[in-house]
């Protein structure tokens, strides 16, 4: 079942902290949306490889002339992205950190995307939203590599994510016959297939604009990867130059929310903190090589049995994906698609009427035990 609202989203009243941040708009000063610009764009994919290798080249120009790097802090002096008590887990020879919120009913677990500046801030509209319209039981993991987890620098690679999310869904939520998971982007790919594999786990799946729903992601080619991240020091200045507070928000502006709506600042400040812990470029060679991107999602989703709700967004220039394998599960009876006029957070910029969505699916019949 495919759902498609229409119209451009301008903003209308100012969004009460409650329901998701309030847009940030040009004439209030801060960070207004970029402006439009005439004749056809450089596809996304080889403006991307274009942007990247400048990028590395600056950074290794950076590394060779001695520039003062930026001081790296550990993750215990990241601040709380949710206003919830933060928890560790151990798992082997790491701990991975997840919020939570005790509560009655079946627990809902949220989970963030994977980028160069990811955490458990990146849910926080919608866990607004939960925490104060529900009494659930209220999870939100942290990926090892992000956030308050650990970062080790290990191979990143989707098995690994999916069994950290297996071990945190067996071992620390241990819901009574599932959990309701909410999850963004790669996140959502993860928790399909863990879905797939552990269907005792995982009741129903909000999928937040999904990853590998379209075209196989592009990537530096792993023989660049390799030559650039072995060079002393360039993976470490070439995240740096990726992450500042500056590169975060022109990425965001023109690849993620519309112009309408802006960037909001504590996207951007607290993209630019997390960045800034030890260990944090870690994951970088794999995200941006495609390691950590799953083989075939849109397959996984077919093989799923439960509940699924897709959310995206449907303005082109500002999603990541064209969701060309998406008509594949329109029509399924367990599969329900909503587009929204939004980028790739729709939960961000239409945080009310993500949240009506989230909650009616997950109190449909369908979704219920």
């Amino acid at each position: 079942m495919a759902e498609i609202e229409g119209g451009a989203h301008t903003g209308g009243e100012p969004m009460a902290e409650t329901e998701g941040p309030e847009p940030v708009r040009g004439e209030q000063g801060a960070r207004p949306g970029p402006e439009v610009r005439g004749g056809k764009p450089m596809g996304k994919a080889r403006k991307a490889a274009a942007g990247l290798g400048a990028a590395a080249l600056g950074a290794y120009a950076v590394y060779l002339l001695g520039a003062r790097r930026a001081r790296r802090r550990p993750v215990t002096e990241l601040p709380n992205a949710l206003a919830m008590p933060l928890e560790y887990e151990p798992w082997g020879d790491v701990f991975y950190a997840y919020y939570q919120r005790e509560g009655a009913g079946r627990p809902v677990v949220f989970l963030h995307s994977i980028n160069a500046a990811a955490s458990a801030h990146e849910m926080r509209p919608i866990v607004r939203a939960f925490t104060r319209d529900t009494e659930r039981p209220l999870f939100a993991l942290e990926w090892v590599g992000f956030g308050h987890s650990d970062r080790p620098e290990i191979a990143y690679e989707p098995a690994l994510m999916e069994d950290q999310l297996e071990h945190f869904l067996e071992r620390v939520v241990k819901p009574a016959g599932g959990a309701d998971v909410v999850a963004l982007s790669l996140g959502a790919a993860y928790a399909a297939e863990v879905a797939r594999r552990r269907p005792d786990l995982i009741r129903s799946l909000v999928a937040l604009e999904p990853a590998g729903l379209g075209k196989t992601p592009g990537g530096i080619p792993r023989i660049w990867s390799r030559l650039l991240f072995t060079l002393p020091g360039v993976q470490r200045a070439f995240y740096d130059r990726l992450t500042t507070p500056e590169s975060l928000y022109e990425f965001a502006a023109e690849n993620l929310f519309t112009p309408e709506f802006g960037v909001p600042d504590d996207f951007v400040d607290f993209g630019s903190e997390t960045a800034r812990m030890e260990g944090a470029s870690f994951p970088l060679d794999d995200f941006l090589s495609g390691r950590m991107f799953p083989r075939d999602t849109a397959d996984t989703f077919r093989r799923l049995r439960q509940p699924v709700l897709v959310i995206h967004g449907t303005v082109e220039n500002r999603r990541q994906e064209n969701y060309d394998q998406l008509p594949e599960l329109e029509g399924r009876p367990n599969v329900t698609v909503v587009g929204l006029p939004t980028g790739g957070l729709p939960h961000w910029e239409r945080a009310a009427d993500v949240w009506e969505r989230v909650r009616d699916f997950l109190e449909a019949p369908a979704a219920q035990p």
